[in-house]
């Protein structure tokens, strides 16, 4: 049988193009399942950050609220703002706001509504957290 290699000519260039886009096409989903990857691990770490400086909010507010040499606590007190500068927490804010209850009853104990908002900035990330706690005297 005779071949005929003039009709042939060109086949391999497009199967070799045909695997050369379709190798492109998983190298590109690679890379992009890499970066969302990357990025919900940043967003994942921030978020921790934000709790935890929302909850370092909290504290700081209760030992404000409640300080060792005083027995009465006043939401005035309360500073109204935090900035964390360690290493663990840089880059982090928390806003607090105290709101004191009255109880109606006779002889209740007041009760106080913390609430801390922390925000956390880092490589252009932003994350925010919101811890709320209720106390008693």
């Amino acid at each position: 049988m005779y071949l005929n290699y003039y009709a042939q000519r060109g086949s391999a260039l497009v199967i070799a193009v045909f695997v050369i886009v379709v190798m492109l096409a998983l190298a590109l989903s690679m890379a992009r399942l890499l970066s969302s990857s990357a990025q919900t691990v940043v967003y994942e770490v921030q978020g921790n950050r934000s709790l935890f400086a929302a909850q370092s909010g909290l504290e700081l507010a209760l030992t404000e609220l409640f300080p060792l040499d005083n027995n009465s606590a006043d939401c005035t007190a309360v500073s109204a703002a935090h900035t964390f500068s360690g290493p663990a927490l840089q880059g982090c804010s928390a806003s607090l706001s105290c709101k004191a209850y009255t109880a109606t009853t006779p002889g209740a104990v007041p009760l106080f509504q913390l609430s801390s908002t922390a925000n956390c900035v880092a490589a252009g990330f932003l994350t925010s957290r919101t811890v709320q706690i209720e106390v008693r005297q």
